[in-house]
């Protein structure tokens, strides 16, 4: 569509510009000429319907009083108000008289052709009036029915007033119009409230359903009015506080008290029907100044409505005329230019540069007329110039092909041609031929040619990377950042020797009248360059590595470091040992014992600050968590056995070092293996330090022993593996960031403690961090989901028991696992550990203040070892 658009003629291009111009133009004038004539004639309407709804008004005004009158005759047996009863009914004929002559008129032909079935309907009500009239004054019916009957004729009075004059566009007298609909419900039910009260005071009493009634009435009434003063203006709300006001109403709501009462009623009927009709006057007279108000709004509105018409009218014309003159003068003068440059644009290509284009206007159609006879004389110009540089060109020719020749003879890189199908030219350097180790090049298709040499993805890209080049939509240096052989390995054969050659493979686009003609390849053998290389990065690793060892020797302290590399050797020789010993090929065991291992080696490492050994223990813990969710066979396990003897090796050659560098760290024990209590605690003390800082908090930790306690060395390795075990569980679960700690009113820097004490024959170690405890919620929804309980076990639990799944193997209130944590093993040692040393534990938490774990092991003799 866009194209064939494109490609009209000009004509037909301003065509399609101005003619939808033109059309909105119009659409605007006539939407804005209809908005105006719709707001007059809804206005001219709703004036006519306000004035049959006031006539309506009316008589429902006189008809109210005739039902109260009606009540008051019929409860006294027509011994009061005859006489009022007939003058009431004559000055309501009279109301009925004037409605319909209203009617007659011919103003509201219109309106009766659209309200005629609700106007019908209402005249029908009215002619009930007389079959009503005669059943009173034979006292066929009661006071009750009377009232009733003549509320039938009203409600369908006030809801055809409604149906008139609930209809306009303007939302101002839309509001005005339901503050009078809400107004005039309420005078009805003041009036039916007359009728009522007329007929409780006739009688001197109110039976239990019409006391029920006139409450309900009441409640109705002020209900309606209070809508009324909520919607209606304040200028309505004002005139009704300052009318509907005085003796009259308060004596109204001091008999309406007397009949709340419900006591004898005394009072004299036709002074509460005065009173309550003097009210109803004041309401009527409420009533229509409201309804005169709108009549005035309506007749103002339609009077705008017609000025604005009008005016909208006369102006949209004159503006549409001048459009339509401008762009009809503009459009025959570029059409004209136009045609101008298109005889000279013929002319020129036909080969007619003889006469020059004139066009006497300043916009840029003239400046183009006057670059287009600029670009015929530089033409010309060009003709000359080009004419001697051909027969320059053949001269050059005959040499040039003569030399190329030489250069493809001599030059050390593969240089040939690419077409369109991808075949390598003809003439290509001789290079090509000692590079690939092949004489049949040329001709070839160059993704053949290759298919030997390289991986099969690697030619897959290949192929797309070719087609892309080819692609003129493509931007040639983004294409060649996509060159899968920029530099890539392949391997020749020669006479049955295969050899490995590392080559560097460029692409150049050649383009001929601004179409890509060929690709120009170049091929280099780099070979030498990148075995050197190679050799280099070797060499710069290895010696990486050792300078890393030696930097961790360095900063530990060398009784600590070499306690550890002691203990590591023999905890990673247990695991062959073990290996070995697994006559039943039960690899899940096996493998649960191994994980143990390494989570304890890694958490030594990170506490004593082995970085490089740490790392590796998380790496053989990621093998093994893989193999976890398998069927895990000796096959699977080798590949653990390889990553453990990996590490051990590592650890022989800091061994290594550390012993060339022992002239100058001399503080190593003489009591054998294993470290004392204080470099114990020191290092403690290092390793919490260095976890809260790697997970952005502070922590302080605390060693009590007031006693002067002293771990046996049987203790020590134990000691040491639960605390780091304890101390990483606080930093990372229990310890809260410095921001929330502060909104928790706690200090920033979390407390670790550590105490010993001796009780009878038994050691204490009590352990406690103010953290925010365990949460035992959260404890039951990740032991559901790593299947440890189900919720029907979980729902049978005591706390305690729930505080101690923290201790199964594999549980962790982790979302992920890292180096300090989500692996579900920490804890699981813990146990581990004082199970192995005969001991026992208890654990206390506090939700949001602390942890607190107790751990009583038995008292051993200095040179007592611990039982296995």
């Amino acid at each position: 569509m866009i194209k064939r658009l494109t490609n009209l003629p000009i004509r037909q291009k301003f065509a399609v510009i101005i003619i939808p111009l033109i059309v909105i133009i119009l659409a605007f004038d006539y939407l804005q000429v209809r908005y105006h004539y719709l707001d007059y004639s809804d206005s001219v309407r709703l004036n006519k319907a306000i004035t049959v709804g006031v006539e309506i008004n009316h008589v429902v005004h006189e008809i109210q009083k005739e039902r109260s009158i009606s009540s008051g005759f019929l409860a006294n047996d027509g011994e009061n108000f005859g006489i009022k009863l007939n003058k009431q009914r004559d000055k309501t004929d009279s109301t009925l008289q004037q409605y319909y002559q209203e009617l007659s008129s011919g103003e509201l032909e219109e309106l009766m052709e659209l309200h005629r079935t609700d106007l019908d309907q209402l005249n029908s009500f009215f002619d009930k009036l007389t079959a009503l009239r005669k059943n009173i004054d034979q006292h066929n019916i009661s006071s009750e029915e009377s009232i009733d009957r003549f509320s039938e004729i009203n409600n369908m009075a006030l809801n055809t007033v409604i149906k008139l004059i609930d209809e306009t566009r303007d939302k101002e007298i839309a509001q005005q119009i339901h503050a009078i609909i809400y107004f005039l419900k309420s005078k009805e039910y003041a009036s039916i409230e007359r009728a009522i009260g007329t007929q409780a005071f006739s009688h001197n009493h109110i039976g239990f359903d019409l006391y029920n009634r006139f409450t309900t009435l009441v409640s109705r009434q002020e209900s309606y009015l209070d809508a009324y003063i909520i919607i209606a203006n304040d200028e309505s709300v004002a005139y009704y506080d300052q009318i509907v006001a005085g003796d009259e109403v308060n004596e109204v709501n001091r008999m309406r008290q007397v009949v709340f009462k419900n006591d004898t009623l005394s009072e004299d009927p036709n002074q509460w029907y005065e009173a309550s009709t003097a009210k109803i006057n004041l309401l009527k007279r409420v009533e229509d100044y409201m309804s005169d108000n709108i009549q005035k709004r309506t007749e103002v509105i339609a009077s705008k409505s017609v000025r604005n018409f009008w005016t909208f009218l006369i102006l949209d014309v004159t503006i549409g005329v001048i459009a339509l003159w401008l762009m009809t003068t503009i459009v025959t003068n570029l059409l004209k230019n136009v045609s101008i440059l298109e005889g000279y644009t013929r002319r020129i290509s036909a080969g007619d540069m003889s006469k020059k284009v004139v066009i006497p206007t300043h916009d840029e159609l003239g400046q183009y007329a006057k670059t287009f006879n600029k670009m015929v004389y530089e033409i010309k110009k060009s003709h000359f110039e080009l004419r001697k540089q051909r027969d320059k060109a053949k001269f050059l020719y005959k040499n040039i092909y003569g030399v190329s020749m030489v250069v493809f003879q001599n030059i050390e890189q593969g240089i040939f041609l690419l077409d369109k199908d991808f075949k390598i030219s003809k003439f290509h350097s001789k290079a090509m031929n000692e590079i690939f180790n092949n004489d049949r090049i040329a001709g070839e298709n160059f993704t053949n040619f290759m298919r030997p040499l390289i991986l099969p993805r690697e030619l897959e890209a290949l192929e797309m990377f070719m087609r892309h080049l080819f692609n003129e939509d493509m931007d040639e240096e983004v294409v060649n950042q996509l060159n899968p052989i920029d530099q890539v390995k392949i391997h020749t054969e020669q006479n049955g020797i295969v050899a490995t050659k590392y080559i560097r493979v460029e692409f150049t686009r050649i383009f001929r009248k601004n179409k890509i003609q060929n690709i120009m390849v170049t091929v280099s053998d780099e070979t030498e360059s990148v075995l050197l290389q190679q050799h280099l990065s070797e060499a710069e690793k290895k010696k990486q590595q050792e300078t890393e060892r030696v930097l961790s020797i360095l900063k530990i302290d060398p009784s600590i470091l070499r306690g550890f590399l002691h203990n590591s050797r023999k905890m990673l020789k247990s695991i062959s040992e073990r290996y070995e010993k697994n006559e039943n090929d039960d690899y899940t065991e096996l493998l649960s014992f191994t994980f143990d291992i390494i989570h304890n080696l890694k958490g030594n490492a990170v506490v004593i600050g082995m970085e490089l050994m740490a790392n590796k223990f998380h790496e053989i813990e990621d093998a093994i968590t893989a193999l976890q969710s398998k069927d895990v066979r000796g096959k699977d396990f080798l590949a653990i056995l390889y990553e453990v003897d990996e590490a051990d090796r590592m650890i022989a050659e800091i061994s290594e070092m550390l012993y060339k560098i022992i002239n100058i760290y001399k503080k190593f024990p003489t009591e054998g293996d294993s470290v004392s209590n204080i470099m114990v605690i020191d290092s403690l003390e290092r390793g919490a330090e260095l976890i809260a800082k790697e997970l952005g908090k502070s922590v302080n930790l605390t060693f009590d022993n007031l006693e002067n306690v002293v771990l046996p060395e049987a203790y020590i390795n134990p000691f040491k593996d639960m605390m780091i075990q304890l101390i990483r569980n606080s930093v990372v679960h229990g310890i809260e960031a410095p921001s929330v700690r502060m909104n928790d009113g706690k200090e920033l820097m979390g407390e670790l403690l550590i105490e010993l004490s001796k009780q009878d024959n038994e050691l204490f170690i009590r352990y406690h961090d103010d953290g925010r405890g365990l949460d035992l919620e959260q404890i039951k929804i990740k032991a559901v989901e790593h299947g440890i309980a189900t919720e029907s076990e979980l729902n049978d639990m005591e706390d305690f028991e729930i505080r101690n799944l923290i201790f199964h193997e594999g549980f962790s209130t982790a979302e992920g696992s890292d180096a300090h944590a989500g692996r579900g093993q920490g804890m699981h040692l813990v146990k581990s550990i004082i199970d192995e040393n005969k001991g026992a534990f208890e654990i206390n938490s506090t939700p949001g203040k602390s942890f607190e774990m107790i751990i009583k092991f038995p008292i051993l003799n200095q040179d007592k070892e611990v039982e296995e």
